[in-house]
Protein backbone atom coordinates (compact mmCIF):
# COMPACT_ATOMS: atom_id res chain seq x y z
CA UNK A 1 0.00 0.00 0.00
CA UNK A 2 2.74 2.45 0.97
CA UNK A 3 4.87 1.74 -2.09
CA UNK A 4 1.81 1.94 -4.39
CA UNK A 5 0.89 5.35 -2.97
CA UNK A 6 4.53 6.40 -3.33
CA UNK A 7 4.46 5.32 -6.99
CA UNK A 8 1.26 7.29 -7.51
CA UNK A 9 2.70 10.49 -5.98
CA UNK A 10 5.76 10.16 -8.24
CA UNK A 11 3.53 9.57 -11.27
CA UNK A 12 1.38 12.61 -10.46
CA UNK A 13 4.46 14.82 -10.09
CA UNK A 14 5.96 13.55 -13.35
CA UNK A 15 2.73 13.84 -15.35
CA UNK A 16 2.13 17.31 -13.99
CA UNK A 17 5.66 18.34 -14.89
CA UNK A 18 5.47 16.92 -18.42
CA UNK A 19 1.97 18.08 -19.31
CA UNK A 20 1.76 21.32 -17.33
CA UNK A 21 -1.65 20.22 -16.07
CA UNK A 22 -2.84 20.79 -12.52
CA UNK A 23 -2.97 17.67 -10.35
CA UNK A 24 -6.76 17.67 -10.35
CA UNK A 25 -6.79 17.51 -14.15
CA UNK A 26 -5.03 14.13 -14.08
CA UNK A 27 -7.88 12.08 -12.56
CA UNK A 28 -8.94 10.37 -15.79
CA UNK A 29 -5.41 9.49 -16.87
CA UNK A 30 -4.59 8.02 -13.44
CA UNK A 31 -7.80 6.01 -13.43
CA UNK A 32 -6.89 4.60 -16.86
CA UNK A 33 -3.56 3.50 -15.36
CA UNK A 34 -5.40 1.40 -12.78
CA UNK A 35 -5.51 3.64 -9.72
CA UNK A 36 -8.72 3.78 -7.72
CA UNK A 37 -10.51 7.03 -6.87
CA UNK A 38 -9.56 6.51 -3.22
CA UNK A 39 -5.86 6.14 -4.06
CA UNK A 40 -5.97 9.21 -6.28
CA UNK A 41 -7.69 11.21 -3.54
CA UNK A 42 -5.06 10.10 -0.99
CA UNK A 43 -2.23 11.15 -3.30
CA UNK A 44 -3.84 14.51 -4.10
CA UNK A 45 -4.53 15.13 -0.42
CA UNK A 46 -0.95 14.40 0.55
CA UNK A 47 0.42 16.62 -2.23
CA UNK A 48 -1.93 19.46 -1.30
CA UNK A 49 -0.78 19.38 2.34
CA UNK A 50 2.89 19.81 1.45
CA UNK A 51 4.54 23.17 1.78
CA UNK A 52 6.67 22.90 -1.35
CA UNK A 53 6.14 23.04 -5.10
CA UNK A 54 5.78 19.83 -7.11
CA UNK A 55 5.97 19.11 -10.80
CA UNK A 56 5.96 22.19 -13.05
CA UNK A 57 9.37 23.68 -12.40
CA UNK A 58 12.06 21.12 -11.72
CA UNK A 59 13.86 21.04 -8.40
CA UNK A 60 17.20 21.89 -9.99
CA UNK A 61 15.79 24.94 -11.75
CA UNK A 62 14.65 26.34 -8.41
CA UNK A 63 18.29 26.70 -7.41
CA UNK A 64 18.44 23.91 -4.84
CA UNK A 65 20.42 21.39 -6.81
CA UNK A 66 22.60 19.59 -4.35
CA UNK A 67 23.30 15.92 -4.39
CA UNK A 68 24.75 14.14 -1.45
CA UNK A 69 27.86 12.03 -1.91
CA UNK A 70 27.49 8.65 -0.24
CA UNK A 71 30.07 7.30 2.16
CA UNK A 72 31.53 3.85 1.38
CA UNK A 73 29.21 2.24 3.97
CA UNK A 74 26.16 4.04 2.55
CA UNK A 75 27.16 2.92 -0.95
CA UNK A 76 27.15 -0.65 0.32
CA UNK A 77 23.55 -0.21 1.48
CA UNK A 78 22.18 1.71 -1.52
CA UNK A 79 22.45 0.32 -5.02
CA UNK A 80 22.41 2.53 -8.10
CA UNK A 81 18.65 2.06 -8.65
CA UNK A 82 17.80 3.08 -5.09
CA UNK A 83 20.08 6.10 -5.12
CA UNK A 84 18.70 7.08 -8.53
CA UNK A 85 15.19 6.80 -7.10
CA UNK A 86 16.16 9.18 -4.27
CA UNK A 87 17.57 11.68 -6.75
CA UNK A 88 14.42 11.39 -8.88
CA UNK A 89 12.22 12.12 -5.84
CA UNK A 90 14.40 15.07 -4.90
CA UNK A 91 14.35 16.48 -8.44
CA UNK A 92 10.55 16.22 -8.52
CA UNK A 93 10.35 18.10 -5.22
CA UNK A 94 8.77 15.15 -3.39
CA UNK A 95 11.58 14.96 -0.85
CA UNK A 96 14.14 17.46 0.33
CA UNK A 97 17.72 16.95 1.47
CA UNK A 98 16.63 16.43 5.10
CA UNK A 99 14.36 13.58 4.04
CA UNK A 100 17.19 12.08 1.99
CA UNK A 101 19.23 12.03 5.21
CA UNK A 102 16.40 10.37 7.14
CA UNK A 103 16.03 7.70 4.45
CA UNK A 104 19.76 6.98 4.38
CA UNK A 105 19.82 6.84 8.19
CA UNK A 106 16.96 4.31 8.17
CA UNK A 107 18.65 2.02 5.67
CA UNK A 108 22.01 1.83 7.45
CA UNK A 109 20.92 -0.59 10.20
CA UNK A 110 20.10 -3.22 7.56
CA UNK A 111 23.74 -4.21 7.59
CA UNK A 112 25.31 -3.33 4.28
CA UNK A 113 23.19 -5.57 2.07
CA UNK A 114 21.49 -3.81 -0.77
CA UNK A 115 17.73 -3.69 -0.37
CA UNK A 116 15.57 -4.48 -3.44
CA UNK A 117 14.02 -1.35 -4.95
CA UNK A 118 10.46 -2.50 -4.20
CA UNK A 119 11.27 -2.78 -0.49
CA UNK A 120 13.30 0.42 -0.59
CA UNK A 121 10.20 2.25 -1.87
CA UNK A 122 8.30 1.08 1.23
CA UNK A 123 11.03 2.44 3.47
CA UNK A 124 11.04 5.73 1.51
CA UNK A 125 7.24 5.92 1.79
CA UNK A 126 7.44 5.56 5.56
CA UNK A 127 9.63 8.68 5.66
CA UNK A 128 7.73 10.64 3.01
CA UNK A 129 4.34 9.96 4.57
CA UNK A 130 5.79 10.52 8.06
CA UNK A 131 5.15 6.98 9.23
CA UNK A 132 7.19 4.86 11.54
CA UNK A 133 7.77 1.24 10.72
CA UNK A 134 4.90 0.39 13.05
CA UNK A 135 2.52 2.29 10.77
CA UNK A 136 3.40 0.49 7.54
CA UNK A 137 1.90 -2.70 6.20
CA UNK A 138 3.03 -5.68 8.34
CA UNK A 139 3.54 -7.88 5.26
CA UNK A 140 5.90 -5.35 3.71
CA UNK A 141 7.82 -4.96 6.96
CA UNK A 142 8.17 -8.71 7.35
CA UNK A 143 9.71 -8.83 3.88
CA UNK A 144 12.14 -6.09 4.91
CA UNK A 145 13.13 -8.00 8.03
CA UNK A 146 13.52 -11.34 6.25
CA UNK A 147 15.67 -9.98 3.46
CA UNK A 148 17.82 -7.63 5.50
CA UNK A 149 18.82 -9.39 8.70
CA UNK A 150 21.72 -7.91 10.67
CA UNK A 151 24.55 -10.38 10.95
Amino acid sequence: MVSRLMDLVVLVAELSQRSGKAFTELDDELALRGYSAEEIDQAFFWISTQDRPFGGESFQKRGRACHRVLSPWESMCLDADSYGYLLRLQNLGIIDIDEVEKIITRILPFGGEKMPLSEFKTLVGSVVFDMGYEDTDDEQLDALDENNQLT
